[in-house]
């Protein structure tokens, strides 16, 4: 766990710093997602592979449609709240 704050914070730094030419931070994002469609497919590989989760999948499939659908309208609602409350103040200024 460590090693993984401590990467993550020399990427902070390099970013933070400006250390990085605009090439660089291009092939950075090609390599970012490269690297995220890796770990993704790996993930359905795990979660293919195991007996439990595809046993389980109507329950989880449920839970996890009401916990997006809630976080979606529990995000927007704040989202409105915060705007209106924002925008009202920045036009009277």
């Amino acid at each position: 766990m460590v090693k993984i704050f401590f990467v993550l914070g020399v990427g902070f730094l390099i970013g933070f710093y400006g250390l990085l030419k605009e090439e660089q931070i291009k092939l950075n994002c090609r390599l970012q997602t490269v690297w995220l469609l890796l770990l993704i497919f790996c993930m359905g590989v795990s979660i293919g592979r195991n007996g439990e989760v595809i046993g389980n999948l109507p329950t989880l499939g449920g839970k996890a449609l009401l916990f997006a659908v809630l976080s979606v309208i529990g995000s927007v609602a704040f989202v409105f709240v915060l705007s209106k409350y924002f925008l009202k103040k920045g036009e009277e200024e």
